[in-house]
């Protein structure tokens, strides 16, 4: 690689950076908030697997947020997904080179900018380190598929990087499940089957093993707890959710969340026919991306699998997707002079409007908790106490306030203290004014969330105390 492809290497890598970084600023949001507290009560490595039997539970996540420490910076419990998602639009690019350098600087620069790659990218949650192993392992598939002189293949580091990708989060599993099937059939289509099965099993089974054991562990060591496994908000299966998690997934992967529905429809077709295209010229990634598009939200959806509403249940889905377009773009950009100059603006359009989306969607901070532990901090200067209705934004107020080092009394019965934090539903109005245990409070503040993330909520203050205040009010 030459100085320049160095430097526009570099450039690409620097801006993935940047939009992740500016995406980490605000507090954490609901999920994140109550792994800290989970990893708080856990206390040691050791807690982390054995007593933390939580859905929420992202075991590497959570090794990072014992490392860091409870109350540290949101932008330091969030360092370990930054890291890896900005060192996966390196292993983008790697993937890419596999063609050719113009399909490296595609991919990595699609993936940069990615809304979805960057929301996940850039909050403490496992996500990011789970797909940074699998687009390894799909980097590493890819070299040996073009190789003819290995047999055995690089199985060990397979094992290894599935291993680090379902401790980081168990959806995982849904990529090793096309990676799987995209080994299996290229070798079934190169290969008798005498030779291809042995070949598959060789190169697989110690993933296989691997895997086995990680879920072994998880859920053995929830079934030896007094509890079993935990999980938190649970939707039942609806084909409306899953369809809408979809369209959300496809526009956050290119550049779409700010656009009407009916070019997300546009896109989707798009995409199906884009999948049509490399299936009928045997792309050697096609099987991926049949397995990670059509197969995972398919196989979900005819087991009716709860909670596939939320669009962070198809990454794999979302990956396959970038990759299939950073081809397909780069492809044209070495064609005809036509294709190239529509090629080029596709290119263009996606890149601008994913920096929008990321743009608009960081400035939203993912409803920013910290900004009521802000008011009520300006408000009460040494100390206060808040009134919540339900279980959900505890975590986020405990951990912005020891963020903060601000005393904080989180109370759910009556009497009525200072202040009041409400859970808005998606997009629903603030009312100025509310009440509870009999008294009257007013709206101080409201934030809401990201497409991708986070909560809607208000803030009230007691509509019966001063404006300004000097000590603490409980």
């Amino acid at each position: 690689m030459g100085a320049r492809a160095i430097l526009l290497l570099s450039a690409i890598t620097l801006l993935g950076l940047a939009l992740r970084l500016w995406s980490a600023r605000g507090g954490l949001w609901v999920d994140e908030a109550w792994s800290a507290v989970m990893v708080e009560r856990a206390r040691t490595p050791l807690g982390i697997f054995t007593t933390i039997n939580h859905d929420n539970n992202h075991h590497l996540n959570s090794l990072w947020m014992w490392l860091v420490g409870f109350g540290a910076p949101p932008i330091a419990l969030r360092a370990l997904s930054i890291i890896t998602g900005t060192a996966a639009i390196l292993v983008a690019a790697a993937i890419g080179a596999q063609r050719s350098p113009r399909h490296a600087f595609v991919t990595a620069a699609l993936f940069a900018v990615s809304p979805i790659m960057v929301d996940y990218g850039s909050e403490a949650r496992g996500y990011m380190p789970m797909l940074l192993a699998l687009m390894t392992m799909v980097w590493l598939v890819l070299r040996w598929l073009a190789a003819t002189d290995d047999e055995r293949g690089p199985c060990w580091k397979l094992a290894a990087l599935a291993t680090l990708g379902l401790f980081s989060q168990l959806t995982m599993v849904f990529g090793l499940c096309a990676i799987t099937l995209w080994v299996a059939v290229s070798l079934r289509s190169r290969h008798p089957r005498a030779i291809a099965t042995p070949l598959t099993i060789r190169l697989l089974l110690p993933t296989i093993v691997a895997t086995a054991a990680v879920f072994g562990l998880v859920f053995g060591a929830a079934a030896e707890s007094t509890t079993g496994m935990q999980v938190g908000d649970y939707v039942v299966f609806s084909p409306a959710a899953i369809g809408h998690a979809l369209v959300v997934m496809i526009a956050g992967s290119i550049g779409g969340l700010a656009a009407p529905t009916w070019i997300e429809g546009v896109a989707t077709v798009c995409i199906a026919l884009a999948l049509a295209a490399v299936v009928r010229k045997r792309d050697p990634v096609a099987i991926f991306y049949l397995a990670a598009i059509i197969g995972l939200p398919l196989g979900l959806a005819v087991l009716r699998v709860g909670n596939t509403g939320m669009p962070r249940y198809f990454l794999v889905s979302a990956l396959a997707i970038i990759l299939l377009l950073a081809s397909l773009l780069a492809d044209g950009l070495g064609k005809s002079r036509g294709t190239r100059i529509a090629s080029g603006l596709i290119l263009a359009l996606v890149m601008v409007a994913s920096i929008r989306d990321n743009l608009s969607q960081a400035a939203l901070r993912r409803g920013d908790t910290g900004a009521a532990i802000a008011v009520m901090a300006a408000l009460s200067p040494t100390g206060a106490s808040v009134l919540v209705d339900h279980l959900r934004p505890i975590a986020t107020l405990h951990v912005g306030a020891a963020g903060r080092g601000y005393p904080l009394r989180i109370r759910r019965e009556c009497p009525a203290p200072a202040f009041l934090h409400v859970d808005l539903d998606d997009d629903a109005p603030a009312a100025n004014t509310t009440a509870r245990c009999k008294v009257h409070y007013r709206l101080l503040v409201v934030r809401r969330r990201a497409v991708l993330s986070g909560v809607d909520w208000a803030l009230y203050g007691r509509a019966d105390l001063p404006e300004k205040r000097g000590g603490a009010i409980r």
